[in-house]
């Protein structure tokens, strides 16, 4: 793995006024939000993966440069450089107390830089909020959240050669006619075939998140993170930012992996005998090499009161398209919106069917049919 050469928070002190330096996403370079200066420093995109036998070989923070924070109503760790004397916790903006914790936190090997700035992550998010058509009106118009900071967010990422023998079955979906009771039905049913082979599958960043600050379903929702972007890590991309501390062990996080990939092969196989479905499927997974990378992820993070509640919502820190950016999260729901919509969907589908029975009783009929007509219509949903 590629050294990367440590430098304490004092370096990051504009050389013109002695400010404070903060990275800047749009220059990619340290700017000074006292002077103007900018500042550039050296970057690298030469990413390597680790071997598993470097597991034990992990560098570490300085205890100079940064501290661990805990937030004691949320119990979020992050990391922040020492400098950040005072820290409110992004995720529910309570404030957090100092843990002098710093010589046992490891330094990553690589991240993804953040390429939005908080105005353009507000205006995302503002964006999906609107979009939030259950949510109560006074949550969708809010103008911001009660706070929105950027958060490298830990991750493992594992890659993995493997070959395994697989035997067991795999379904086709079929349909047939059959009469019943004199009449005519066509219903679905899978046809099994018995199928046995070796398949070869290469798995490359495989990412699994490293603490659970997010949830599983939203982490997966911030991908993808482009290789294109990934950049060896190095101190000034911290500065004006937060870093989540690891808690899942990479070990753990490696069977997380184990899962997902054979979940891949049981698709791989379906794929390969062009079926619909896998029935009962013995795969014997062999790993022939592995590898994995600690890496710092960017999201923002925005918490939002909302009737004496938060709620959390996050911006990927990169495009995934022109101007667009991934945003998930929990929002409120008003329940008299949802009963609206109830309402609405069961007016629609009464006026169908008193449609569909007035065309067959030729605009005329009797209770009973019209009862026949509701059996009907529930029955076919």
């Amino acid at each position: 793995m590629q050294n990367v050469k440590q430098q304490n928070v004092e370096q990051h002190n504009c050389p013109n006024c002695g400010a404070s330096l903060q990275y800047d996403p749009s220059s990619g370079k340290l700017v000074c939000l006292h002077c103007g200066s900018s500042i550039d420093f050296e970057k690298s995109n030469a990413v390597e993966e680790r071997d598993f036998t470097e597991l034990a070989t992990f560098s570490h923070w300085k205890d100079s440069d940064v501290a661990s924070y805990r937030c004691f109503n949320c119990g979020a760790v992050t990391i922040a450089p020492r400098t950040a004397l005072s820290r409110k916790c992004p995720y529910c903006s309570s404030p957090v107390v100092i843990e002098d914790v710093s010589g046992s936190l490891v330094r990553p090997d690589s991240l993804v830089p953040f390429e939005l700035s908080v105005e353009e992550a507000a205006f995302q998010l503002a964006d999906w909020r609107k979009k939030k058509h259950f949510a109560p009106n006074k949550f969708r118009k809010k103008p911001k959240a009660d706070s929105i900071n950027g958060v490298f967010v830990p991750a493992w990422t594992f890659d993995a050669v493997t070959v395994s023998d697989y035997y067991g079955s795999v379904g086709y979906r079929r349909t047939r006619t059959v009469r019943r009771n004199g009449k005519t039905y066509t219903e679905s049913y899978i046809d099994w075939h018995r199928v046995r082979g070796v398949i070869d599958q290469s798995f490359n960043d495989l990412f699994v998140r490293a603490n659970e600050n997010i949830s599983n379903s939203y982490f997966n929702k911030l991908q993808p993170f482009p290789m294109s972007k990934y950049r060896v890590y190095s101190d000034e991309y911290l500065a004006g930012y937060i870093a989540d501390s690891y808690s899942v062990q990479p070990l753990d996080a490696f069977e997380r992996a184990k899962s997902t990939m054979l979940q891949a092969i049981n698709r791989a196989i379906v794929a390969r005998y062009n079926a619909d479905v896998v029935g009962d499927m013995d795969v014997d997974m062999r790993i022939l090499s592995r590898s994995f990378k600690y890496m710092m992820l960017p999201v923002y993070i925005a918490a939002t009161k909302y009737n004496k509640k938060v709620y959390n919502q996050y911006v990927s820190g990169v495009y995934y398209a022109q101007n667009r950016c991934k945003v998930c999260g929990a929002s409120p729901v008003s329940p008299w919106k949802v009963l609206a919509t109830v309402l609405a969907c069961a007016a629609a589908l009464a006026g169908i069917i008193y449609l569909v029975w007035r065309s067959k009783q030729g605009g005329g009929g009797d209770e009973w049919s019209l009862l026949s007509t509701i059996k009907s219509v529930f029955s076919r949903a």
